[in-house]
C-alpha cells in the first residue's frame, strides 16, 4: 500500500463505552489540540447518527472525512473486553476498524481504501481478526491484505 495511508493497530486495548472509543481517536488525530479533538468526537457522533457503523457482529466501522485529518489512516482496535452495549442496535463490541479520511484526498488514496473496504465482507477474514489471540498474528492477518 501507498506510504500516505498508514494503519496503525491498538491490541488489547482498555476502552469501554463508545466515548472512549471517540476520544481516543480523536487524540490520536490531534493529539495536542483538544478544540481540534472536540471536533474529531462530534464528527464521529454525527457519522453515529446518520446510521449504524455495525458491519459484522462484534464488529464496528467508524469512518469520517474530515478537514481536522492530516494524514488518511486506517486503525485497527482490538478490545481488551467487549463493549456490551455501543448503541442501541449494537452489543458486545470487540473488534474496531477505523477509517480517517483527510479531505480531499487523493484518488489513489481513496481507491486503496475502497479495496480495502470490500475485505471487510469476507466473514472468515473478519472471524480470524476476532480469534487473534496474539498481536503478532493479528498483524499478519492485517498485512495479508
Amino acid at each position: 500500500m501507498d506510504s500516505k495511508l498508514s494503519y496503525h493497530v491498538y491490541f488489547h486495548c482498555e476502552l469501554a463505552t463508545k466515548e472512549e472509543v471517540h476520544a481516543f481517536i480523536s487524540e490520536m488525530v490531534s493529539p495536542n489540540d483538544a478544540s481540534q479533538q472536540d471536533k474529531i468526537v462530534q464528527r464521529l457522533n454525527k457519522r453515529e447518527q446518520a446510521g449504524s457503523t455495525l458491519i459484522a457482529e462484534h464488529v464496528m466501522l467508524p469512518h469520517i472525512e474530515s478537514s481536522q485529518i492530516k494524514q488518511s489512516q486506517i486503525i485497527f482496535i482490538r478490545l481488551a473486553d467487549p463493549i456490551l452495549s455501543w448503541d442501541d442496535q449494537a452489543q458486545d463490541i470487540r473488534l474496531l476498524i477505523v477509517i480517517l479520511l483527510k479531505e480531499n484526498e487523493s484518488e489513489q488514496i481513496k481507491k486503496q481504501i475502497s479495496l480495502f473496504t470490500r475485505t471487510l465482507a469476507d466473514e472468515e477474514y473478519l472471524n480470524r481478526l476476532l480469534k487473534a489471540q496474539k498481536k503478532e498474528i493479528f498483524e499478519q492477518e492485517i498485512k495479508k491484505i
